[in-house]
């Protein structure tokens, strides 16, 4: 027995049962005895979520003794992989043998089934978050079933991006690219200017993303375009970055500004300036899309329609000047192409997600209330991975596909046993 708790200690289990299978009959038999028992099981991925949706309550399924890379097809381009197998992981195995993930987030520790499970995205208007990579899956469920799942049949588009609600996914078939190099740019615009141009930013190139330090001069429009150029070796300026960066100078730098927040506009600035303005060299695709660790932090995040992002991205820049909120960390701006996963936040629309990041400071509480606000006035669908205050009718109103979504959990998982109570607060009781 032991606690489960998130990457960023936000959230937190009571100690509860851990369970770790080593095949997928095992996985079927915890299901199995926790539903004759009446328990709940949750499966926790790597805890990178700042949302409650991984806390368990009475059993907690790690997956990590399924992941391992099963099967690459070089000619069709598709690796299998069990669900438990990391993002470095599974780009390291795709770089060995000169393949790539088409579209990657910002982190690599994550579980590429807790990342597909929750709409984890990259920034890309050509290509969609990374369950729109997946070709087949395969999910137990507690009823005893064993789904395997093709792209364009059956239930497919209601299990891509599944909340770890019908079952636990076991493997994956994605499709993969052969490998590239990107090469960044940077540009610096006001973020009200970059709010307004939002449709055009999103069109001007395949990999784009906005990040925003409020205070500082402009928000940065970093493009990334593929180079025939071989990639730079970054392994120091990423040692940099990880270990002196991000664990001694930028919590030095939050430190000062949870204790001055007057502060905090100023610190931005320079960070900005000497930090996020840095030259780009040509770069292994998977090390261009990942940043280092950050320090722990708190997020929150919303996805619009293309056509509503400028007001939403307007209305939140406004809030936070109009009130002086002292941000200390970066709001970001990435795009996602539509797809017609159930849940995912880009179901059938041309999406934009907006982020708002804060270390713990005085103003967190009134950033992340303006900010949701905003996000649920222009019917911003939840990052299922990130902080967020909705419940079941808001989750309806802004995702088409609930109701069938949730009749069908009640067909797989007809007692409730890969509930708890992030689930049973955004999809209902009923």
């Amino acid at each position: 027995m032991r606690r489960f708790h998130n990457w960023s200690r936000t959230q937190a289990s009571a100690e509860v049962a851990w369970e770790s299978p080593r095949s997928e009959a095992e996985v079927a038999d915890v299901l199995s005895r926790a539903r004759r028992q009446g328990k709940r099981v949750r499966p926790v991925g790597s805890g990178h979520s700042w949302s409650a949706i991984a806390v368990p309550e009475a059993i907690a399924l790690d997956l990590s003794n399924l992941a391992a890379p099963l099967e690459i097809d070089a000619a069709r381009r598709t690796i299998r992989v069990q669900a438990g197998i990391q993002l470095k992981t599974l780009t390291a195995t795709l770089d060995r043998v000169g393949l790539a993930m088409p579209i990657l987030g910002s982190v690599s520790e994550q579980t590429i089934a807790g990342a597909t499970s929750t709409g984890t995205h990259g920034s890309s208007l050509a290509y969609g978050n990374l369950a729109s990579l997946i070709e087949e899956l395969v999910i137990v469920t507690p009823a005893g079933e064993r789904h395997v799942l093709r792209r364009g049949q059956g239930d497919f588009d209601a299990a891509c991006v599944g909340l770890g609600a019908l079952g636990i996914v076991t493997e994956l078939v994605l499709r993969v690219s052969t490998a590239f190099a990107l090469v960044g740019e940077v540009q610096t615009r006001p973020i009200l200017e970059i709010a307004r141009d939002l449709a055009s930013i999103g069109a001007s190139t395949d990999f784009v993303k906005v990040w925003w330090l409020p205070g500082s001069e402009g928000a940065q429009i970093f493009r990334y375009h593929r180079t025939p150029l071989p990639p730079a070796d970054v392994r120091l300026e990423r040692w940099l970055d990880t270990h002196v960066t991000n664990r001694v100078l930028f919590p030095a730098a939050l430190a000062v500004s949870a204790r001055l927040p007057q502060l905090t506009r100023r610190i931005n600035r320079a960070v900005a300036q000497s930090y996020l303005e840095r030259p780009a060299v040509p770069m292994r695709s998977d090390l261009a899309f990942n940043v280092a660790m950050p320090p722990i932090h708190r997020e929150t995040e919303y996805a619009f329609d293309l056509a509503d992002a400028p007001a939403a991205l307007t209305a939140i820049a406004e809030s936070i000047e109009r009130e002086r909120l002292a941000v200390n960390f970066p709001v970001e701006v990435r795009f996602v192409r539509e797809d017609a996963a159930w849940m995912s936040p880009a179901y059938g629309r041309p999406t934009v997600q907006i982020g708002g990041y804060m270390s713990d400071s005085v103003d967190l509480p009134r950033f992340f209330q303006r900010f949701e606000e905003i996000s649920q006035s222009l019917a911003g669908r939840p990052h299922w991975g990130k902080e967020m205050k909705v419940d079941a009718a808001y989750v309806r109103q802004v995702f088409p596909r609930r109701d069938d979504f949730v009749a069908l959990a009640r067909r797989w998982d007809p007692d409730g046993t890969l509930r708890n109570a992030f689930l049973d607060r955004v999809l209902g009781q009923e």
